[in-house]
């Protein structure tokens, strides 16, 4: 059975759910309102005339000591056709004295529950009658005319409003299914590959909002769609350039078209020196993506790392003729994280800060506390970026001017790279436009507490 009501449609379940409530509701009431008239007629037969029938048994009781035999006084009282509100019964549970009731005739068997609310009594030579007042009958008969007639209107009332529920569960259920069987739609054409599906449901109830979350995980779903697939044009392109480049040159070189000297053999180098970086960088990324980036985290100074990252970058500062400004808050305390990875981030960030810092211009680096966290902030004295750049300066592959080169200046993923190494701390990096000029590229990270 309970196989079976899985089985059935959720509009099914709804409308059987109904129809039980409906019978349960009717057969209640039916049992109720069947034990209220029983009681009802039980204390008006036994409570209003208990006094009456009293004395009517009593004038009976008179009568046989008068006469003293019972079926002489049986045969008077129907010869004289006397009216005695009550029939008499032998010990057998027979009528052997009914006055004129239809309903009532003689030899007719009386129910045990029936006579236990009669009068009992025994004449001298030992036969056992019940005294039982017609009124009884009579009760018995309106109380089962009267649960008769309050059946058929149970059954009329409950039939009534079973179909007037089912016509409107049929409504209300079509309501209630409808933005299903969108939803039901709508995810088939997702599982199928088309994003762009959505589903029109205004209602502000919970199937309202499932709609609409819904809708947000297909957005979600679309948004992730259109970066797999730019990612996987932007690697293509990233990697083809150079390795055609070199392709090429090698059939030149094998074709006679060219000599390999020293400066052919140092560009293609150079082209595989760029390539190989690429595929080292897309394999941080994907490691960082799935949780599986290698991480020491330790306590360390940020002033040790900026040190060691100078000694590597000075001489590139100095070419360009970039000073350095350094702003450094006296007694940072200590960071927890891996120095490595840091000294990473702050390589590409400075490196992206000299690309766009014009000769005998500035850089500037700040480090200070901010609460339980040391904030470092590298700001160039460049052209700044645009909203748009704002935006998407962190997405891989991107570039404020959206060419795609394959010069030495990179794939566009040194920010990407620098903002899954911060967030793989626990901390945040932003960008922003200085208000004097310039971009500034900001991240924090936790002190640390041993």
């Amino acid at each position: 059975m309970i196989k079976r009501l899985r089985k059935l449609s959720f509009g099914a379940k709804l409308l059987t759910a109904f129809v039980l409530i409906i019978a349960l509701t009717t057969l209640a009431g039916y049992f109720f309102m069947s034990l209220s008239v029983n009681r009802a007629f039980s204390e008006f037969t036994t409570g209003r005339y208990s006094q009456q029938d009293r004395m009517t048994f009593n004038l009976f009781r008179a009568f046989y000591e008068q006469i003293g035999n019972m079926d002489d006084l049986l045969e008077s009282l129907v010869q004289q056709q006397v009216d005695l509100p009550a029939i008499i019964v032998n010990d057998d549970g027979q009528v052997v004295f009914t006055p004129n009731l239809r309903q009532v005739q003689v030899g007719r068997h009386i129910d045990d529950e029936l006579l236990e609310l009669g009068t009992n009594f025994e004449t001298p030579d030992g036969q056992q009658w019940t005294f039982l007042p017609t009124r009884f009958l009579a009760g018995l008969e309106l109380e089962e005319g009267y649960l008769q007639r309050s059946r058929r209107s149970m059954l009329l009332a409950g039939l009534t409003a079973g179909v007037a529920a089912m016509f409107l569960s049929f409504f209300l259920i079509r309501q209630l299914t409808r933005p299903l069987r969108k939803l039901d739609r709508a995810s088939h054409r997702i599982a199928e590959g088309k994003f762009d599906e959505r589903v029109d449901i205004l209602s502000s109830d919970e199937i309202g909002r499932l709609a609409s979350s819904f809708n947000e995980m297909a957005a979600s779903l679309e948004s992730s769609e259109q970066v797999k697939k730019r990612l996987i044009a932007d690697i293509s392109h990233e990697l083809r350039t150079p390795i055609t480049a070199v392709r090429t040159t090698l059939e030149s070189l094998r074709d006679g078209l060219m000599e390999p000297t020293q400066a052919t053999l140092s560009a293609l180098h150079d082209k595989i020196l760029l390539t190989t970086r690429l595929i080292q960088d897309l394999h941080q990324l994907a490691l960082a993506d799935s949780g599986r980036l290698s991480m020491h985290p330790r306590p360390c100074s940020i002033e040790d790392i900026f040190e060691t990252i100078l000694e590597t970058i000075g001489v590139q500062m100095e070419d360009e003729e970039i000073t350095l400004v350094r702003e450094i808050e006296a007694d940072l305390p200590r960071i927890e994280a891996d120095a490595q990875r840091i000294e990473q981030v702050l390589l590409n960030l400075l490196s992206n800060a000299i690309r766009h810092t014009p000769a005998e211009g500035n850089i500037v680096v700040q480090a200070k506390q901010v609460g339980h966290k040391v904030q470092v902030a590298i700001c160039d004295s460049g052209p700044g970026l645009s909203k748009l750049d704002l935006g998407h300066v962190f997405d891989r592959f991107y570039r404020a001017d959206e060419a795609r080169t394959s010069d030495d200046t990179g794939a566009g993923l040194g920010l990407s790279i620098a903002k899954a190494l911060i967030e793989a701390h626990g901390g945040r990096i932003w960008a922003e436009n200085a208000p004097d000029g310039g971009a500034c590229f900001a991240f924090t990270l936790p002190v640390s507490i041993s």
